[in-house]
């Protein structure tokens, strides 16, 4: 039984509970303590009777948190299921009678993962009562919810999924979850219950705040332990003249103009461009979304910082130099959030797919994305990430927004004109 609210529509998820709905399962003559309205216990029961009964009783809900990812592990209850068949959630369980809810947290896990794990890890949230139904019964759960927070998740296709329990089994951003309680997909278990919801991303969001914060400091950027700190950069005065190298320590310190590459990868087909998201342990610009970027060392030509760039946060390795086509230089001021302002002279580059390297856009689950430097990539579209840039980075801190209104103008307009010469090319026009 899945404690969550969720009407079937009709079709194949329907019809497979309602031919299972007569048919015994296995925990049905399990016995569950039966509450009252407040949690005050009343007398054991069998599960079958509980539930045929609607009688208060005890539930676990875990949440295996994928930390690095920001992601939590959700199981698809099998179809031969007698209540809610087919349907998306969590890692669920009964409370039997004399037995803690931490103790069946940890069996639950095992039984529907074959994952085992110490009870110490599993961090308990809150509890929480709801009234649920499923094939005209109802159901009412007072119930624990758990995380067991990961560092270092299973892959899913290294699960063992129980297939009397689920049938598959992904990790979904902890976003997309939200996305899913907000609009309630017929074929996702959503808890009824609004106070839910509300307590479960708030205590997703501190589990991944402190995994973050408490990462060993291996920052490619961390001015004080490694040797990027005494890179030769070119320095610039306030009229853009170039003056004598400095070294990149004391160049962001101290806030000194310096040249920097930016690089965009078009998608015209979709009108999207390819966003990292810088790794959260950096210094600068920890955990935000931007296109690839780098510094210029003294001497070097942008146009090799931009090649290097992109193949090293990203693993493309087939495009050629002639495809990093120049579109514009922009100055800018940046607070990275690593207690500097960064001022920087950039050229920013673009490389347009499909092209004869790439006959479509690479998929990010190839891309090869460097640990330390890059924890994700996505595709976004143009009008939406313009939408961002304007609302400015009081609306949303996840993005690095650059400071020149005439970067971003000179931007979008720049990379829908490539839109529509891709699309006048595919149709054949001029």
């Amino acid at each position: 039984l899945i404690p969550f609210a969720c009407v079937l529509g009709i079709g194949a998820l329907q019809a497979a509970a309602m031919s299972n709905e007569d048919a015994p399962e296995p925990d049905d003559d399990q016995h569950l303590d039966t509450l009252d309205d407040s949690g005050n216990f009343i007398q054991s029961r069998a599960q079958k009777h509980v539930h045929q009964k609607g009688f208060w009783h005890r539930y676990v809900h875990i949440w295996i948190v994928d930390c690095k990812e920001q992601a939590v592990l959700m199981q698809r209850r099998a179809p031969s299921k007698k209540l809610f068949g087919g349907l998306w959630s969590c890692c669920t369980g009964h409370v039997v009678v004399g037995e803690p809810s931490l103790l069946l947290a940890a069996k639950a896990v095992e039984r529907t993962f074959k994952l085992s794990y110490p009870e110490a890890m599993f961090q308990f949230l809150f509890s929480c009562k709801d009234i649920s139904e499923s094939n005209g019964v109802t159901f009412k759960q007072m119930i624990d919810i758990y995380a067991l927070p990961l560092a270092s998740a299973p892959p899913v296709h290294t699960l063992a999924i129980e297939s009397d329990e689920a049938d598959a089994a992904r990790y979904v951003p902890v976003t997309e979850l939200q996305d899913m309680y907000s609009q309630k997909p017929a074929d996702c278990a959503i808890m009824s219950n609004p106070e839910y919801p509300l307590r479960l991303f708030r205590a997703l969001s501190k589990l991944v705040k402190h995994h973050v914060d408490t990462m060993v400091l291996d920052d490619s950027d961390d001015e004080q332990l490694n040797a990027k700190a005494t890179q030769l950069l070119d320095t610039l005065d306030d009229t853009g003249q170039l003056c004598e190298p400095g070294k990149r320590g004391d160049v962001h310190r101290q806030s000194v103009w310096h040249r920097a590459v930016h690089i965009w990868l078009l998608d015209t087909a979709s009108a999207s461009v390819l966003l990292l998201q810088r790794s959260r342990k950096k210094q600068h610009f920890g955990g935000q979304w931007n296109c690839s970027t780098d510094h210029v060392k003294v001497g070097d030509p942008s146009e090799a910082a931009a090649i290097k760039s992109l193949m090293g946060d990203t693993g493309l390795t087939r495009f050629s130099p002639a495809e990093f086509d120049f579109m514009l230089q922009a100055r800018g001021e940046y607070d990275t959030g690593g207690g500097c302002l960064h001022k920087q002279v950039i050229d920013v580059y673009c490389l347009v797919v499909p092209s004869d390297s790439y006959p479509k856009a690479p998929p990010v689950e190839t891309m090869e994305l460097p640990p330390g430097e890059v924890d994700a990539a996505q595709y976004m579209p143009i009008d939406e990430l313009e939408r961002i840039w304007f609302e400015g980075g009081s609306k949303d801190a996840q993005f690095a927004i650059p400071s020149s209104d005439e970067y971003s103008q000179r931007l979008f307009y720049l990379l829908r004109q490539k839109v529509r010469k891709s699309k006048r090319a595919v149709g054949g026009g001029t």
